[in-house]
């Protein structure tokens, strides 16, 4: 006799919504592929895991604002828990598409941040303001078309609902601005259009590296350092975005956007602000480093009071003498003992006192400026502590500054 498999009745609910399968989870619940029975067509319907106020803060927004980059609401109802059901947005996520690439194009990922922009400015100027809060790969969709769509509203926020809530510190980390997580936050005196900022530009960072910012090699670098074919403009344009100070960064998507518009220009300010930096570094640090005349040149001593680091070097630039300095890149680093470690990403290191760098001579090869960044990450916050050193030669001579 032969054996016959029995079917599972798949999940109804609100007796016409027929449950296909989990298609993510976003910050605020389960979301699921269904079937509209009386409509036939595909929906996506999110369950809520947490309070019943924050989704419907999410559907109060969604019902109100109606932008092409956002799902539109078709329904919201209780069945043992609460559900939002809303247009289901055929793609893929925007952090598989750099998991296959590798790295976005600059080009294509400006194209796909303006997107991003032309939502957030209709966003800034709802009244009272919503503020995005969550941007991250995962919450971008890249249709069949090329276009981008959001996939997750939970963590969106109307400054009208500022400190009724204790929760409205949300965000991701690595992506979220400071401010957003920061203890002593005073509700919409802190929280702006400048945080929704920085996610822009920790997203782009993510795009034109390939590198997740709470990921080896940890925090948002120079993103020329991660990838040398990258213009000078964009990489000023992701430094002002991340700025830990909201007042160092952009003070508005129309001045965000202008830079976009005219990389070249904002190459000149990343020119303007290396030579500042330059001059600044070499004032500031020439008495604190010590340059030898033996065969390995620069020994650096830094005291690095921490259990956990990851050290970075992206090549910058320290004054130097006559045959002395050449290029820089890789160093060697020794602890107190005169060990020799190897520097190399998922690696933990726990310091005994002072840690030496030592440069190699032939490493020293090219004229002209060079830099030398040495960064600590605190791998659980993501906030990270910097020191950029300068070495500069020209043609075997002493540079004047």
């Amino acid at each position: 006799m032969g054996c016959v498999k029995e079917e599972t009745a798949p999940i109804v609910l609100a007796g016409k919504y027929e449950l296909r399968k989990v298609i993510g989870e976003g910050g605020s619940g389960l979301v699921y592929l269904a079937w509209d029975r009386n409509l036939e067509r595909f929906v996506a319907i999110k369950a809520a895991k947490a309070e019943e106020y924050q989704l419907k803060t999410e559907m109060e927004m969604l019902r109100k604002l109606k932008h092409a980059m956002l799902p539109e609401l078709y329904d919201y109802f209780y069945e043992e828990n609460w559900y939002l059901v809303m247009e289901y947005i055929e793609g893929i996520g925007l952090h598989k598409v750099i998991e296959q690439e590798e790295k976005i194009p600059e080009e294509q990922a400006c194209e796909w941040i303006e997107e991003i922009l032309s939502l957030f400015v209709y966003l800034h100027e709802q009244k009272p303001s919503v503020i995005y809060r969550d941007l991250k790969p995962e919450n971008i969709m890249v249709c069949p078309d090329g276009k981008l769509r959001m996939v997750d509203f939970g963590a969106a926020l109307s400054l009208q609902y500022i400190g009724k809530q204790p929760d409205h510190l949300a965000g991701t980390y690595g992506y979220a601005a400071p401010e957003q997580f920061a203890a002593g936050w005073q509700g919409e005196n802190s929280l702006d259009e400048r945080s929704d900022i920085y996610t822009v530009g920790a997203v782009l960072y993510h795009m034109l590296t390939g590198y997740h910012p709470l990921k080896p090699p940890y925090g948002i670098r120079p993103v020329r350092s991660l990838n040398p074919e990258l213009s000078y403009g964009i990489e000023w344009i992701v430094k002002k975005c991340t700025e830990k100070e909201p007042s160092k960064r952009y003070q508005s998507i129309e001045e965000l956007k202008s830079d976009l518009q005219n990389k070249e220009r904002a190459g000149r300010k990343w020119r303007h602000s290396m030579r500042k930096q330059q001059v600044y570094g070499l004032k500031r640090l020439e008495k604190k480093i010590w340059l030898t005349e033996k065969k390995t040149i620069g020994l650096l001593g830094l005291g690095l009071g921490v259990a956990l680091f990851w050290i970075l070097t992206s090549g910058l630039t320290l004054f130097a003498r006559e045959n002395e300095i050449k290029t820089v890149l890789p160093v060697i680093v020794y602890n107190k003992q005169g060990q020799k470690l190897v520097i190399q990403y998922d690696s933990v290191y726990n310091p005994q006192g002072n840690l030496v760098f030592e440069l190699e001579q032939e490493l020293f090869e090219k004229q002209g400026m060079q830099e030398l960044s040495v960064s600590l990450t605190d791998c659980i916050t993501g906030e990270r502590k910097e020191r950029i050193f300068y070495l500069q030669s020209k043609n075997g001579q002493e540079s004047k500054q």
